[in-house]
């Protein structure tokens, strides 16, 4: 009795603590999806606060704000894509391959509505999407689409990650999870954050160049748990979706190879100053031959500089470069390979994690999993047998080509699983035609291809990847693209860009991806009104999202409509008090209107 006293007693007390927690409204749910009403129906939205479990609170990632129907319409074809950055669509998820792959579906099978749902995030990682599948199991999914891999080193838990333990053992992360579904668990961790000081945590998002400290080597031991952790978190993913009877299709994952040097690079342990002098001497002597165009010369050098170390990744980079100028493709792949796995900033997914995937498909195809490899469909179609900037804005985040690529590889495996009822009577089209039609579908006006290149140049020209030898020919790059478009560009083009949104909104009024596009359009033009008019309509249809409220605020706030502008610029601080833009625009409203 005393036994079982010292037992249920904390039990009874923890169990108290937790109610009374949920019943004050403290901490959030675990779940990825939570109900909402909107309009009177039944929606399910993405759980703004899901990530904060995994990451700081002020710097957490969110979904995009989605809406699904709680219970799927009838003819409808439901598909969930599963993924970080890349498959959600960095920089503009409104181009990504989900949507690409949504608008190809729909072209070939008009009959059925086919619904993406895109529950990626960005800088999240296997330990994040597990949780998200394993909620997804219950949302009545025809199909699954996995892409995955590109930030097991530095997403959460990761050996590389600068958001809490590195690389801990698989039990002690599903332990730590475990614990923090519960409320107590996440007062617990609100109690220890406050006590905690000297945090390595950063307090604002920068992007990848977060991790530039915690360079890892390729046989860092956190290295290869974070390997192991993948492959568990994987085969736990895939047996949810088994579970729930949903056909998965898993693909390896692409990169930059050519057009992307690495980040950093690290040389091997053990070489004393001698060594190291020497090495340093070949490789000046190979970029110098190099510069002046002396490939095979250039070459020599550095396999020679190779032959002490060759674990510097900057040295592999080189080694491609040449051995690709010299038509010896097959030679520079490996190297260009060699040179991502060995970077030290490991921020794409390498060999031995596109080999863990290959595995899984291997050992999951009799359970209804079907593969896909990315890295060759894709290499198959580049300029020179692999991948390059003509599908990457920079290291593993797709151009609109690359989506619309990689979505037509993902369509051809959607067929394989699809039922007869669907598919019987549509098939592939050309690819030139259904290349337009998706644009037409997603509204990729010449405006949005402008925005878009305009975004990656203004990323690429910050850290890390001014630090990269392939800066600035990337840049270089970046800038031919924008003048390309700028020549394209013509006293009709803004007319055409309307009637091209316009078209899109008109066969989906729900897209409010088109219409937040333009909305932007339409401000940007001067057309604020209207502006403001598609800006509603947005919050209306995804009141979860703070982004529109703080839209709409501010641009009313430009007409002069200042108690208008302030109550949706409330709305969208209530809906994320860390949307930071409308805090100032709010500000600088009470300063000029102290009565408000």
């Amino acid at each position: 009795m005393r036994l079982m006293a010292a037992m249920l007693v904390p039990l009874f007390l923890l169990g108290f603590l937790e109610l009374g927690l949920r019943v004050t409204g403290y901490g959030a749910s675990s779940r990825f999806f939570i109900s909402s009403q909107i309009d009177g129906e039944k929606f399910l939205i993405p759980n703004r606060k899901f990530t904060h479990k995994f990451f700081p609170a002020s710097i957490a990632r969110t979904p995009l704000p989605l809406r699904m129907a709680a219970h799927k319409p009838e003819g409808t074809c439901r598909i969930f894509l599963f993924g970080e950055s890349a498959a959600y669509g960095d920089p503009d998820p409104s181009f990504g391959m989900g949507r690409y792959l949504e608008a190809l579906l729909e072209s070939r099978y008009p009959a059925t509505d086919f619904e993406v749902v895109c529950v990626a995030i960005t800088a999240i990682n296997s330990h994040v999407i597990l949780p998200v599948a394993r909620d997804c199991a219950k949302r009545d999914g025809d199909l699954w689409v996995v892409y995955m891999g590109n930030n097991e080193m530095v997403g959460p838990f990761g050996a590389g990650t600068v958001f809490g333990q590195k690389a801990p053992p698989l039990r002690f992360v599903r332990s730590v999870l475990a614990l923090k579904t519960t409320r107590v668990g996440q007062l617990l961790d609100g109690l220890l954050a406050g006590l905690r000081k000297g945090s390595s945590a950063p307090e604002k998002w920068r992007g990848i160049d977060m991790f530039s400290k915690n360079k890892l080597r390729y046989d860092d031991a956190g290295r290869l748990r974070a390997y192991e952790n993948f492959k568990g978190n994987l085969d736990d993913i895939l047996s949810a979706g088994q579970r729930a009877g949903v056909p998965i299709i898993l693909s390896t994952v692409a990169s930059n190879l050519k057009d992307c040097s690495p980040f950093a690079s690290l040389h091997s342990t053990g070489l004393d100053a001698e060594q190291l002098a020497e090495w340093d001497r070949l490789v000046q002597k190979g970029a110098d031959l190099e510069a002046a165009g002396s490939f095979q010369a250039a070459l020599v050098a550095y396999t020679d500089a190779a032959a002490i170390d060759q674990d510097f990744a900057e040295l592999s980079f080189h080694i491609g470069t040449c051995q690709l100028a010299l038509g010896r493709n097959d030679e520079a792949v490996k190297a260009f390979e060699r040179a991502r796995d060995y970077d030290a900033l490991a921020v794409r997914a390498d060999t031995r994690i596109n080999e863990i995937l290959l595995d899984a498909i291997q050992r999951h195809a009799a359970d209804g999993v079907i593969g896909v490899d990315a890295v060759r469909a894709l290499s198959s179609q580049a300029t020179d047998g692999f991948p390059g900037k003509e599908f990457f804005y920079e290291h593993v985040h797709f151009t609109l080509a690359g989506n619309y690529s990689l979505a037509r590889i993902l369509a051809a495996k959607v067929t394989e699983a699809l039922p007869e009822s669907i598919t019987a009577g549509g098939g592939k089209g050309l690819a030139e035609a259904e290349e337009q039609a998706c644009d037409r579908r997603l509204a990729v006006t010449v405006w949005d291809q402008k925005r878009v290149w305009d975004v990656a140049l203004g990323r690429i020209s910050g850290a890390p990847f001014t630090a990269q030898s392939s800066h600035l020919r990337n840049v270089r790059y970046c800038k031919e693209r924008i003048k390309e478009i700028a020549l394209r560009t013509t006293p009709a083009t803004s007319a055409s860009d309307r009637q091209m949104y316009l078209a899109a909104l008109e066969r989906k009024p729900d897209d409010t991806q088109v219409r937040w596009n333009y909305a932007q359009f339409l401000e940007r033009a001067g057309s604020l009104s209207d502006a403001i008019v598609q800006g509603q309509i947005i919050c209306d249809q995804v009141p979860h999202a703070p982004w529109p409220h703080y839209f709409v605020g501010s641009v009313m706030a430009r007409e002069g409509r200042i108690a208008e502008a302030t109550k949706y610029l409330k709305q969208s601080i209530k809906i994320d008090r860390n949307t930071s833009q409308a805090r100032k625009e709010l500000g600088q409203i009470r300063a000029r209107y102290p009565g408000l």
